[in-house]
């Protein structure tokens, strides 16, 4: 196992990478199962390429590590991404993290603004689905870092573990090179 040069981990960390597709499956579950994401962008609006993290409901995870958000085209997060496509999406739960990082791009579908379309997008987006300023926003992965997975058990057990140096051999972290 190796270090995977895209993630900053620590020294002591032995984090395994992996293109399985059985991984890749374990990242789309995981994902599955966590609604709302903290995507980050480059800011357009900032002299300084700032960060800028905002919470997303996930419409869809698809099983290659895709997601889909609805967004407005007008918001500050779609301008982000037309000016630097480059985003971290990242997930967590009781039981899991993920680190998500691709490009997003736009999508102008109807039919797929459409089909996400919820009583929760009411409630954030005006004008419906049929509204030209609603849009999807697509985030196509690269590779996915993800820590835990099993149960909170499980995850707070081995977090201690690898904080603790008590992991020797054991991955702390699994990256994952996406399709």
């Amino acid at each position: 196992m190796t270090q995977h040069e895209s993630h900053d981990t620590n020294p002591a960390d032995t984090v395994r990478v992996s293109d399985d597709p059985q991984d890749v499956a374990q990242v789309h579950d995981l994902i599955s199962g966590m609604d709302v994401a903290m995507v980050t962008t480059v800011d357009s609006s900032s002299p300084d390429g700032r960060l800028t993290s905002r919470p997303l409901s996930t419409q869809v995870a698809e099983e290659d590590g895709d997601v889909l958000f609805l967004v407005r085209r007008s918001s500050p997060v779609a301008s982000d991404v037309q000016v630097d496509p480059r985003v971290n999406v990242a997930y967590s739960s009781k039981k899991a993290w993920v680190s998500l990082a691709g490009v997003a791009t736009l999508v102008e579908d109807r039919a797929l603004v459409e089909r996400l379309w919820s009583k929760g997008a009411e409630v954030f987006m005006e004008g419906g689905p049929q509204n030209p300023d609603n849009v999807v926003l697509r985030v196509t992965g690269d590779t996915a870092h993800y820590w835990g997975g099993s149960s909170f058990v499980g995850t707070a057990v081995s977090t201690l573990r690898a904080l603790t140096g008590r992991a020797e051999g054991e991955p702390s972290s699994t990256v994952v090179d996406l399709p």
